[in-house]
């Protein structure tokens, strides 16, 4: 009975193994999502597929596959008159401030450029845009398409490898660098196969197929929400723009910039400062106003989770330690909050301050703090203010103040809530109050001339002209109402 079981156990040893030699052997599919009808696989004859930014650089998927993945306007596979679009791309970085605008996009793929600049007429609301097209070794012709972008620093006609730099990544439509169509600043990417370049006015890519851009960084299944590191670079060097690899500041100063330092004097710090002001958070719950502190600002709905969802912090350093005011700048027209919870961190210690946004239209103090000499000192604000999403109350997120009390101070110790005017120039009193709580703290359709539909004001991309035989009909509304459901939670606008 022993030999038999011995015996038994041996071959199932003896099965198990050989399954895995066949499965190490067995090729490996390139398109880890099946494609549906009318779609096809990225190609397995073709290169690796990374994302379209520096390595180093953590992307987020604002708006994934299909109407229901983020945006209505991801949708089609092998129609012959539309930019087939289905399983498109919105991608922002995250962590990085206004989610990355300004910041270089560069080539996934080895390429030729094909268009590069303002799209107009039928692919207008695509803003300036490059359209690539790639040999990817199976006889095909495939097309990948960068929108909305801040700059364009590629021209028609040439070649690019990969990792070479495009453009910057923005908010650009309709002939604008900033659009009022959709609230965050993202790339739309698509990939398309045998697709046609032309149509109305500048041209786009039409018909053809969709490709399923996987695996892309080794990620499958991409999703809403999604965050993948990539890993696309080709030979960093210091003084292409571009802080990537092992670049850092102190090595190349020129490539990865840093935010400039407080003089002994203090100074404003501009929400619109990308090196100093950094937002964090779901894209698609921040806006963006022509109003403020020179005349910009963000904000976003306050809410009553225990947990913030979004936040932003001015991060601070300082030439000299010192007591310094600070105070931040509530525009009432936008400003709705009552609560806004403040944390300083200055020196060695964390402070908070509840604010009322609502009661003063221009500056408000949040008090003097001592303040050390050097870096990781900040001010935070998050989106959990207590206050109800339903009471739908705006918190306002624009410029920082800081003045220079006096030479002493900035060894970490509390502020001091009640101090004087923060400076004659403030015009405002630092009357303070806070306690120190210690510790560290769709791009058209092809040239139909149709009228250009607008961006979910979800924040994913809607950047497809309207086609003839776009309805809007049933299917339409349910996937919208599908891509609804599938959010975390509800949020206002």
């Amino acid at each position: 009975m022993a030999k038999s079981r011995s015996t038994i156990v041996l071959r199932s040893l003896l099965l198990v193994i050989g399954a895995l030699a066949l499965l190490s052997w067995a090729p490996i599919a390139a398109a880890l999502t099946s494609p549906i009808s009318g779609a096809v696989p990225f190609p397995s004859t073709g290169p690796k597929l990374v994302m379209p930014f520096p390595a180093g650089y953590k992307i987020k998927v604002l708006s994934g596959y299909s109407p229901s993945g983020g945006s209505g306007l991801h949708a089609d596979t092998n129609a012959p008159s539309k930019a087939n679009d289905y399983y498109a791309l919105d991608l922002v970085i995250d962590g990085q401030p206004n989610f990355g605008k300004g910041l270089p996009v560069v080539a996934p793929l080895p390429g030729k450029v094909v268009k590069a600049g303002w799209a107009t007429s039928g692919w207008a609301n695509y803003g300036q845009r490059v359209i690539l097209e790639h040999d990817l070794g199976d006889g095909h012709k495939y097309h990948s398409l960068y929108a909305h972008l801040d700059s364009v620093t590629v021209t028609e006609g040439a070649s690019v490898t990969t990792g070479q730099k495009l453009g910057t990544l923005g908010q650009s439509c309709q002939g604008a660098l900033s659009c009022g169509s959709f609230s965050a600043p993202h790339l739309h990417w698509a990939l398309h196969r045998d697709s046609l370049i032309g149509g109305s006015g500048t041209g786009g890519s039409y018909g053809g197929n969709a490709v399923v851009p996987e695996p892309m960084d080794g990620a499958e299944n991409l999703k809403q929400g999604m965050i993948i590191t990539s890993t696309n670079s080709e030979n960093p060097a210091c003084g292409d723009s571009l802080c990537n690899g092992t670049e850092t500041p102190a090595t190349c100063p020129g490539d990865c910039k840093v935010c400039d330092p407080i003089p002994a004097q203090g100074r404003t710090v501009s929400e619109s400062e990308s090196l100093c002001f950094k937002t964090a958070g779901s894209p698609q719950f921040w806006h963006t106003a022509a109003a403020g502190h020179d005349g910009s600002l963000m904000w976003t709905y306050g809410t009553s989770d225990p947990n913030p969802d979004n936040y932003a912090t001015w991060e601070l350093t300082f030439a000299e330690a010192g007591d310094y005011g600070v105070e931040v700048y509530t525009a009432k027209a936008y400003a709705q909050s009552q609560q806004a919870k403040y944390t300083v961190k200055h020196g060695t210690q964390s402070s908070q301050k509840v604010l009322d946004q609502s009661a003063k239209d221009g500056w408000q103090s949040l008090g003097t703090f001592a303040f050390a000499k050097g870096a990781t000192q900040s001010v935070r604000l998050d989106d959990n203010t207590g206050e109800a999403t339903s009471l739908k109350r705006q918190l306002v997120f624009d410029a920082l103040r800081l003045t220079r009390i006096n030479g002493t101070g900035g060894t970490g110790g509390t502020s001091s809530g009640g101090a004087a005017g923060t400076a004659g120039a403030a015009g405002a009193a630092a009357t303070g109050g806070s306690t120190s709580t210690g510790g560290a703290g769709g791009g058209g359709s092809p040239g139909s001339g149709g009228s250009m539909t607008t961006e979910d004001e979800a924040g994913g991309c809607q950047c497809r002209a309207a086609g003839p035989d776009r309805s809007g009909g049933p299917l339409a509304m349910a996937g919208l109402a599908l891509a609804a459901l599938a959010r975390r939670r509800r949020r206002h606008g």
